[in-house]
Order: structure tokens, then C-alpha cells, then sequence
């Protein structure tokens, strides 16, 4: 059997340096992905909610524990970051839905910044005049990604940026701006890896998988749109705030449970200038590392 799960070049802005992503459940990509039984068994099975839903039901029996210590190794978490609770984690998914100290992921003090609301891999595209994205190998419009609402007018000329989380990253995501919050809307779906090997296989996932999507009105950025969309073996998308409400810049504003899963955030044009090193390695098809609170762009000035 080929590997199916090649290599994943990944941009590490803090030290400067490219790495190669560790994939998590690598020889279950190679299976699932990397031929064509197995595609078509991931196709009409395993991506139904119901199994994600199982394995994470499975990731909150206490006997997952045993996997937090390997996991921990194997992907050099920063212990040191986390707050543990007194009697430890109850399961392997109350380690993946971990907080962090207070301070750990210091928001950019720069108010014109605009931030990562993740840590996470990131990508971005230009919203091109006929609304259509082009993400990896997918292209989809903007009334696809949210399930048919029409607000093609408003990004026409703006910027989508993927952010998209491994599995082991900080699965607690955020706000990018002040503002208020509109209802989240649920859309229903399978639940497709968003490894970029599964992108290449099927590159309509992050249109087609469970998602939510929800309008924030910040006063710097206009109508901004945050959509989290769900993956296989996620068990489910934790919202503060389902119903809307005032936000604020850095404040979580939700969270994945068990699995990989990715944050697209939708910016209106001459708004936002990302930062260089982003746009130069996103040109080449390169996701760069950015973590929660971190800078990935500045306010053009205008509105």
C-alpha cells in the first residue's frame, strides 16, 4: 500500500524555519485516504456523524487517560502552558479541550492588528470579483461555505483566511475583533479530514462537512463572517454564545472536542493587509504556524 499521507510542509514563523507536520493517526490516513476501497469506505461510512460521535464519546471514558502521557511526547506539548486540573484530566478529550494559563497566549497589544483566533496552520486567498474561493485544490463560493446565505457583495475583493487545526493543537478559538456576535447557524454534514491529503481526494469538504457560521459586526473590520467547520472525529463544536451577543477581541469564543478541525474567517475588502511572510508562503501553497492571539495582519486604515 502507497503512503497516502505525503509530506506537509509547514511554515514556523518564530523560528523562521520549514518543518514537516506530524500527522496524527498517520498509518489511518494511509488506509482511509491512500486507496480506493478505503476512500469509499470513509465516503459511506466512516465520515457519518454517528461514528465521530462514538470515537468521542470513547475519548471521555476515563480509561483514555493512558493515551495524554504519549500524546504529550510525541508532539512536545508545552505542560508548562496548561492549567491542569488538581486530580488531572478525567479523559483523553478533557486533555484535548485543555486550557490554557492565563498569559499563555498573550493577544497582540497593537489594536489594528488583526489576530489569529487559533493556533493553528493558516492559509489565505483573495476573494476574487465572481465570489469564488480557491482553497487548495477546492473552489467554492461564499453563499456555498454558509449553506446558501447570499452576502456575496459584501466580501467581493476581501480575504478568507484557513485556519486550520491538527490534532494536537490548543482546540479553544476566539474572537478577532470587538463587535457583536449574530446567531450561529448550524449547517448539518459528513465529517471529512481537513488534512490537506483529504483536500486533494475531496476538495469540496470545507463546503460540504458540519459547520457553523455566524456574522460578527466590528466597528475596524465591517461585517466579518467566522465559520468553524468540524472534521472526522470531531464529537462535536462547543458555542459560548449560540444565540449572539457582544464580543471582544481575544475572548474564546468556543471549542472543538476530540479531532482535527478548521476556522475560516471571511474580511471584506480594503481592509485588512496580511502580514508578507504569510501572503509569500500561502502564494506557494505553504500553511504557515500561528498561534491564538497572534498577529497575522494590520487594518489598512479605512472603512
Amino acid at each position: 500500500m502507497a503512503s497516502a499521507s505525503e509530506d506537509i510542509p509547514i511554515y514556523n514563523r518564530r523560528s523562521g524555519r520549514m518543518e514537516i507536520e506530524q500527522v496524527y493517526g498517520r498509518k489511518w490516513m494511509d488506509l482511509f485516504y491512500g486507496t480506493p476501497w478505503g476512500r469509499a469506505a470513509t465516503s459511506r461510512l466512516l465520515c457519518r456523524p454517528i461514528w465521530s460521535k462514538i470515537y468521542g464519546r470513547m475519548q471521555q471514558h476515563s480509561c483514555s487517560r493512558s493515551k495524554i502521557a504519549p500524546f504529550v511526547d510525541q508532539y512536545g506539548i508545552d505542560q508548562s502552558e496548561v492549567r491542569v486540573p488538581r486530580d488531572g484530566f478525567a479523559s483523553f478529550n478533557d486533555f484535548f479541550i485543555r486550557q490554557h494559563k492565563d498569559g499563555a497566549r498573550p493577544i497582540d497589544a497593537d489594536a489594528t492588528a488583526m489576530i489569529s483566533p487559533a493556533d493553528a496552520r493558516l492559509s489565505v486567498f483573495s476573494i476574487e470579483a465572481d465570489t469564488r474561493l480557491t482553497i487548495k485544490d477546492a473552489s467554492m463560493t461564499v453563499p456555498e461555505l454558509m449553506g446558501g446565505a447570499r452576502l456575496v457583495d459584501l466580501f467581493d475583493g476581501g480575504v478568507c483566511l484557513v485556519y486550520r487545526l491538527a490534532p494536537c493543537d490548543y482546540h479553544r478559538f476566539g474572537y478577532v475583533e470587538d463587535g457583536v456576535q449574530g446567531p450561529v447557524h448550524v449547517i448539518e454534514g459528513p465529517l471529512h479530514s481537513v488534512n490537506p491529503l483529504a483536500l486533494r481526494h475531496k476538495p469540496d469538504v470545507h463546503c460540504t462537512n458540519y459547520r457553523h457560521w455566524c456574522l460578527v459586526e466590528c466597528a475596524r473590520w465591517g461585517t466579518t463572517v467566522q465559520v468553524e467547520v468540524g472534521a472526522m472525529m470531531v464529537g462535536s463544536v462547543v458555542q459560548h454564545q449560540p444565540a449572539g451577543g457582544r464580543c471582544r477581541r481575544g475572548q474564546e469564543k468556543g471549542y472543538f472536542q476530540f479531532g482535527g478541525s478548521t476556522v475560516i474567517v471571511l474580511v471584506g475588502p480594503d481592509r485588512l493587509r496580511v502580514d508578507a511572510d504569510i501572503l509569500e508562503k500561502s502564494s506557494r501553497g505553504v500553511e504557515t504556524l500561528v498561534r491564538y492571539g497572534e498577529r497575522v495582519g494590520r487594518w489598512t486604515g479605512t472603512i
